[in-house]
């Protein structure tokens, strides 16, 4: 398996902490975003970890693989240099594809805080041998019309994904981490083809659940989607004294 983390946003939400900072590498914990979700994924042993982001922040990414020692890491850079240019999500997973490596990938965005244990949910992602989605339940409807709402039904096998909906009619939201096979990730520019939406991601999430079938996979705990200075400040009280070094 390989892991590709989604940094290619500029956040404007949260300037100026991150005009020269991407939003994956602000301090949380004794580290950033970054070490956290990377602590995470670490027991998985990937193969390789793709950080796909824009032109601007190339070089940040790069020097914190190299503070980090980490050598099966790489960024994979966008066409972008400012937030009027960004491709998005989705065209970033696009280009990333063109020189894959046919294998298994785990997707995460650069901006998530979670419990999950991505080690179990890539063993069921082996026993159902088709996409996966991470799903949370928040806490009310206000804040499931800000996510993709997914229903699943006795065997976790996806029934409904609505991307933002206006009613939602559940609690349970993608958090923006995936788990693909390869013949499922490789049809990225068959569905950007088709004419159909380029972002957000689940978009293409969507798709593939209703023209191929995925499953859900609901975790407990904690799960922090930094969007803003408010969630920002929430998730680096809550990590004050947590380190990443402990946290896989």
């Amino acid at each position: 398996m390989r892991t590709i983390i989604l940094a290619g946003g500029y956040a404007k939400r949260l300037w100026p902490l991150t005009l020269d900072t991407p939003k994956p590498l602000l301090p949380i914990g004794d580290g950033t975003i970054l070490d956290f979700i990377m602590a995470k994924i670490k027991p998985l042993k990937p193969e390789e970890t793709i950080i796909s982001t824009n032109k601007k922040f190339e070089g940040k990414f790069a020097e914190w693989i190299g503070l980090r020692g980490i050598n099966n890491a790489r960024v994979v850079v966008e066409p972008s240099a400012s937030e009027e240019e960004k491709l998005g999500p989705t065209k970033a997973l696009s280009i990333i594809m063109r020189g894959a490596v046919p294998d298994d990938y785990l997707i995460a965005a650069g901006d998530n805080l979670f419990s999950l244990d991505l080690v179990k949910m890539a063993a069921f992602f082996k026993t159902v041998r088709s996409p996966v989605v991470a799903l949370y339940n928040v806490s009310s409807k206000e804040l499931a019309k800000k996510y993709a709402c997914v229903n699943i039904d006795s065997s976790s096998k996806i029934i409904g994904f609505e991307e933002k909906p206006e009613c939602p009619k559940c609690l349970l939201v993608s958090t923006g981490i995936y788990a693909l096979p390869w013949s499922s990730i490789s049809k990225i520019e068959e569905y950007l083809s088709k004419g159909n939406p380029p972002d957000p991601i689940g978009k293409f999430i969507g798709w593939l659940a209703e023209s191929e079938g995925a499953y859900g996979f609901p975790f407990k705990g904690y799960w922090y989607d930094i969007g803003s200075i408010e969630s920002l400040k929430e998730a680096q009280e809550k990590f004050k004294h947590r380190s990443y070094k402990k946290d896989s």
